[in-house]
């Protein structure tokens, strides 16, 4: 059986700071959704 994978190398995949992590988990806890706190973080289209 094949392995599904996201579709990028695991070399190009973003890597984020203990700091933006923080604050992620942050918001995330305040927020009603986590698309909202998706767009503070500037992670959203």
């Amino acid at each position: 059986m094949a392995t599904k994978t996201n579709g990028a190398p695991p070399d190009k995949r973003r890597k984020y700071d203990e700091a933006f992590k923080a604050e992620a988990l942050r918001l995330a806890s305040e927020s009603r959704s986590t698309l909202a706190a998706a767009r503070q973080l500037g992670r959203t289209r």
